[in-house]
């Protein structure tokens, strides 16, 4: 298949775009470098650089390559800076988001898979691990630009056709993932002691997370590629692990004898979160492989090639 991946020199964004040139498809990138990396893109991927508030350079970006289906997983991803300053984040991922869903819409895209957020989405769990029918009561900018953005797909859906997969998240880690925003708690810990320097944990540390890796979510992408019905998929492992229990299993891969610091809680932060995953697992047959011991170990190598 033809697939345009938005935001396809990130992080996760690349992971896609090379199982997908594995397995026989044609990718284009559509990246403004801002946080993607020219290294991550494959030299078999066609390549555009813009930014997706500039609604013409997409449309002709679409006009040129002509997609089967659009990958967007392009966003501001950082969710204090969504509370920091709502607008911008509203401009690049509710409005912008906006002009690639209308230029797939016009163009006659056959599905639209979307990059959405679990724990963004849900706010604070009424129900460990939550599955895909939790009520959505996001308490941060960031969340509110992704329950809008799958509010939108369903509207293009029922008026122009445009079939959905919405992949809702957990925090992703691996290889190539930078140190900004919250899903780079990981990698955070690991630069940081890696360069012998004090890692910081907002908060007591006992807020939890669900961390999947991202080979295994590349791997989902794959499997619901052309799938032509309107989807809504959990992503992640269904386990909670706290900011505690996890700088603590880095240490041992390490090892180090640092000790966190202790910050004030971030503003927009939740409490818990793990998905449940059972409908992606009966819908597509997926489920992650990768435990988080065996991702921590395979993060921390590629750290370390990076670093040194």
């Amino acid at each position: 298949m033809r697939v345009l991946i938005t935001g396809g020199a990130g992080f996760i964004g690349s992971a896609i775009q090379d199982i997908y040139l594995q397995a026989g498809h044609e990718v284009a990138i559509l990246d403004n470098f801002a946080a993607g990396n020219p290294a991550y893109v494959h030299p078999h991927s066609r390549v555009y650089q813009a930014d997706l508030r500039e609604s013409n350079l997409v449309w002709q970006i679409f006009q040129d390559w002509q997609p089967e289906v659009v990958s967007h997983h392009a966003a501001q991803i950082d969710v204090r800076q969504s509370v920091a300053e709502p607008v911008a984040d509203a401009q690049i991922n509710i409005l912008g988001s906006l002009n690639v869903l209308e230029a797939a819409a016009q163009m006659g895209v056959k599905q639209f898979i979307f990059a959405s957020s679990g724990g963004a989405c849900y706010g604070e769990l009424q129900q460990i691990p939550a599955p895909e029918t939790h009520p959505l009561q996001p308490i941060s900018p960031y969340g509110i630009a992704k329950v809008t953005m799958e509010h939108y797909l369903h509207f293009y859906y029922q008026v122009h056709g445009l079939c959905y997969g919405i992949l809702r998240y957990a925090n992703v880690y691996g290889p190539r993932q930078g140190i900004t925003g919250e899903a780079g708690v990981i990698t955070a810990f690991m630069t940081a002691l890696l360069t012998g320097q004090t890692p910081v944990i907002y908060g007591q540390g006992t807020q939890t997370r669900d961390y999947v890796y991202v080979d295994d979510v590349a791997q989902v992408n794959l499997q619901i590629l052309g799938r032509l019905e309107p989807l809504t998929l959990n992503i992640g492992t269904g386990q909670e692990t706290s900011v505690l229990a996890l700088y603590e299993l880095i240490q041992k891969l390490m090892p180090s004898k640092i000790s966190p610091q202790f910050l004030p809680k971030r503003l927009g932060e939740i409490t818990r979160s793990a998905l449940d995953v059972t409908r992606a697992r009966e819908t597509l047959g997926w489920q992650a492989q990768t435990s988080l011991t065996q991702g921590l170990q395979a993060t921390l190598d590629w750290y370390r090639q990076v670093l040194n």
